[in-house]
């Protein structure tokens, strides 16, 4: 009888003597013992159905970890006839060792030779290598408080942060944070923020994600108030007709603090009450989640992001003409290139109303082999070969979904029992089975297209392979980034064929409908225009429109005409805001879900005038397919440089999402887990420090501080300068004095010239935390002017310790374009401009019994 928890132990046990095992049925502690414990209940049940490749494939990654961390290198295996036989086990690549009672198994080590130096590409992932470089800084008290943890995950989590709360309500923040540097607290901050009466909506891509997201909110806002009762907190099909009245309702009720939803959703069944909702002011912030989607074009298409831009332009108008207030706006993803942010500000900007939150580094987790095949044939073998010795789970990825039926297929015939398929053309009901399967461990692989990607944050996932040859770096790098999440080292194996060349230069072409037939499709859906909805410039169109040529209605024709207006969107020659099912003047509430493939009706707003002037479309539409061509060849010969090991693929991502422009610095902070270039010293280059956080560059404005301050004597319209005693009694005196400014300016930051973690910095955090205030604590090197820059419209604290003060910090200080600087200094603190006397001596200052007397009158 085996002990409840299926550990090492446990398994040796069942090995040993399988007649008597009993398989516990509570899940293991660890992800791969709980997969082996898995399968071994199943062999308990139907035998015949368990795969040996399975459980072989398992027992080697079993071994071999233990192996690595030292462990007995034999297990000892039953002769029963549930399991593989000695034979089996020598062609698996096991040396055995046979005895009366059984045999002793072990594994060899795992090798490729057509690989060369990289033939022990898997060493680092069986070993379960640490690889991820933390990152973690302390949380501010507010952020503490709130989101119940001890630290921010990233400097640029922390920044992103700051900006949610701090930044002005009509300026978009673009968030630009590597995967695993906590982008969903983002969405988490705003409604435990707020309160009750404030209204979130985050737009995500997939309803997985939107249940996960909803589930962790949910304990954040018990944690908050452990009364709190609400509907549900994700909108998507699969609730009951009574949820989604609920939620509909306490959106306009004021009863709903966060909404995660598609943006099908979004500019559908809910797009009723969150107009109510944005009128009245009760619409706080839009989060809109993965946000490179809404430009992106190619294999990762998602024409319902091309909503998002129309419908927050709506809600935000509504928003400032009926409750004349601001909707705050953040645009979060993992990977955004350059033209994607150009996309992003130009859509949700201008430019200059928008914030980039950057802190970028390349993954360390992924140890990079790329393998040319002659022929499908040989591509096909090499993937066969490595996915029979790979660490699980993997990921095998293809492009087209014909692809990944037949790869299933071919594995399923050579013995792999627990794999699946998933692509773009998975019906909804077959999705949440799919991802329930994967995240619970019952699947060990998945062959997919890049259908499988967003939303799905398996922590343990080990291995990527692809068969193909994705047509951007960036699809690459996505697709890799689905493993390693949980720091430890992943594989990532490319096989790619001329084949593939061809498909992947041709994936975006094929997509981009002609100029002839592109204008007689606009002009058929123009002519059939079903409803001019009243008081607005929305025009609604019939999707189901036939072009003169055409007579026969179909589920392509309707494809191809939002196809088109896809690209006039792109263009700019219109914008597409809502889909319906059903006819729109109807103002039937859309229930389900209204997707791209469901959609018969759609509203447009038109751009240019010129629209039907043929000469004038063509030239628009010549325009961006240039465009679009032009980035899909760069983005395919990036691809073909880096497998053919033209250039290193950290000096390859890093060109792909650096970027250097006026209104928006995206450094990228190298390093590589290890690549044909690196893998001699893989454990060198896959070292990094902290990548650069720009800083929040301005503040939403704060007005206490004007009263408080009104007949203090500033040293400049934004400067006061406070003096308080360094010696006996200092800290003391200090503590009230920066509980009673906290209280009085309610400033947006303190800062301080200690490092973090010193008893100076924890007094600080203290007197934060005990004040409940919102400020950020930053640190400052007395040294550097530049340090204490500040930003437009902030409130700040600073607290000088030294007795010394430059003129270039002196210069910073008076020429900030913060609203306020409460500068604390020590009484005998030099002059800068002659050392020899004290600088309270010649400055208008305040003693700090003094303001404590103004400030408490």
């Amino acid at each position: 009888m085996l002990s409840d928890l299926f550990d090492d132990s446990a398994l040796q046990s069942a090995c040993r003597d399988w007649s008597n095992a009993n398989i516990p049925s509570e899940l293991a502690l660890d992800g791969l013992l709980e997969r082996i414990r898995q399968l071994l209940v199943g062999m308990k049940s139907f035998p015949r159905f368990v795969s040996h490749v399975d459980l072989i494939c398992l027992i080697r990654q079993w071994q071999l970890r233990n192996m690595a961390a030292g462990a007995g290198s034999w297990l000892r295996v039953s002769r029963h006839d549930d399991w593989p036989s000695v034979t089996l086990w020598r062609e698996a690549g096991f040396d055995v060792a046979e005895f009366s009672d059984g045999f002793d198994v072990r594994t060899r080590p795992v090798r490729f030779p057509w690989f060369g130096a990289q033939e022990d590409i898997f060493d680092d992932v069986f070993a379960e290598l640490i690889s991820r470089t933390s990152l973690e800084v302390p949380a501010d008290p507010m952020l503490r408080r709130l989101l119940r943890n001890d630290t921010c995950l990233s400097e640029g989590q922390r920044e992103a942060l700051r900006a949610v709360v701090h930044l002005p309500a009509d300026v978009t923040l673009i968030a630009n944070l590597p995967t695993g540097s906590g982008k969903s607290s983002l969405s988490h901050l705003p409604p435990l923020f707020h309160g009750e009466g404030h209204l979130t909506l985050t737009i995500v891509p997939t309803v997985a994600l939107a249940i996960d997201q909803a589930r962790r909110m949910e304990e954040l806002l018990l944690q908050q108030s452990p009364f709190w009762e609400a509907t549900p907190l994700a909108y998507h099909g699969g609730l009951t007709q009574k949820e989604r009245d609920d939620v509909r309702r306490a959106i306009q009720s004021g009863a709903q603090r966060m909404i995660f939803a598609s943006p099908e959703s979004a500019t559908g069944a809910l797009r009723d009450a969150l107009e109510h909702a944005a009128a009245i002011g009760r619409l706080t912030h839009i989060i809109v989640d993965e946000a490179h989607l809404v430009a992106t074009w190619g294999s990762g298409f998602r024409p319902e992001f091309q909503l998002l831009p129309a419908l927050v332009r709506h809600l935000r108008k509504i928003s400032h003409e009926g409750a004349k207030r601001s909707i705050r706006l953040i645009l979060a993803s993992a990977t955004l290139t350059k033209g994607t942010i150009d996309v992003l500000q130009k859509h949700f900007g201008p430019a200059a109303q928008t914030e980039l939150i950057s802190g970028v580094h390349l993954r360390s987790e992924p140890r990079y082999a790329f393998k040319r095949c002659r022929s499908k044939a040989e591509q096909r073998e090499r993937v066969l070969e490595v996915l029979k010795l790979a660490p699980r789970p993997f990921i095998l990825y293809v492009t087209k979904p014909e692809e990944a039926v037949a790869f299933c297929a071919l594995l399923r015939d050579e013995g792999f029992g627990r794999i699946d398929h998933f692509t773009g053309l998975t019906l909804t009901s077959e999705r949440g089975h799919l991802l329930r399967s994967w995240n619970s461990g019952m699947l060990d692989g998945m062959v997919a297209t890049s259908a499988f990607g967003l939303g799905v944050d398996k922590a343990d996932v080990r291995t990527i392979v692809h068969a193909t040859l994705p047509e951007s770096l960036d699809r690459f790098y996505q697709e890799v980034g689905r493993s390693g999440r949980d720091g430890k080292a992943s594989a990532s194996l490319l096989f790619y064929t001329d084949e593939d060349i061809e498909q992947a230069r041709s994936i975006s072409l094929q997509r981009l409908i002609g100029n002839g037939l592109g204008y007689k499709r606009w002009v058929a859906m123009i002519a059939t225009t079903v409803w001019q909805q009243p008081n607005s410039d929305l025009v609604w169109i019939d999707l189901d429109a036939l072009r003169s040529d055409l007579h026969q209605h179909s589920a392509a024709n309707r494809g191809w005409n939002f196809r088109t207006l896809n690209l006039m969107a792109l263009a700019g020659l219109l914008e597409i805001c809502e889909l319906r099912s059903h006819r729109p003047e109807s103002r039937q509430v859309e229930d389900e879900v209204v997707r791209e493939v469901d959609a018969f009706y759609a509203a447009v707003r038109i751009l240019e005038t010129g629209h039907l002037n043929e000469a004038f479309f063509n030239a628009r539409m010549n325009t961006i397919r240039s465009v679009i061509n032009e980035s899909s060849d760069e983005s395919v010969e990036a691809v073909l440089d880096v497998v053919a090991g033209n250039i290193e693929i950290s000096h390859a991502l890093s060109s792909t999402y650096e970027l250097v422009q006026d209104n928006a610095y995206v450094p990228v902070t190298r390093c590589c887990g290890g690549c044909p270039e690196h893998w001699a010293n893989k454990q060198v280059s896959s070292k990094y420090g902290k990548p650069f956080v720009s800083r929040t560059s301005r503040f939403a404005t704060k007005k206490g501080w004007r009263k408080a301050t009104a007949t203090l004597p500033l040293l400049s319209p934004n400067l006061l300068i406070v003096t308080c005693p360094e010696a006996a009694g200092g800290a003391v005196i200090r503590g009230a004095l920066i509980e009673a400014l906290l209280s009085k300016t309610q400033p947006h930051t303190v800062l301080l010239d200690a490092p973090t973690g010193s008893q100076e910095w924890t007094d600080v955090w203290n007197a934060v935390g005990r004040a409940g205030s919102d400020a950020f604590i930053d640190t400052f090197d007395p040294g550097k002017a530049a340090s204490l820059d500040g930003g437009a419209g902030e409130v700040r604290i600073v607290l000088w310790s030294t007795t010394s003060i430059s003129q270039d910090v002196r210069g910073s200080l008076l020429s900030s374009p913060c609203d306020l600087t409460v500068l604390v200094i020590p009484k005998d603190i030099k002059d800068p401009d002659r050392p020899d006397r004290r600088w309270t001596d010649v400055i208008d200052h305040l003693s700090f019994d003094t303001l404590l007397r103004e400030l408490s009158a």
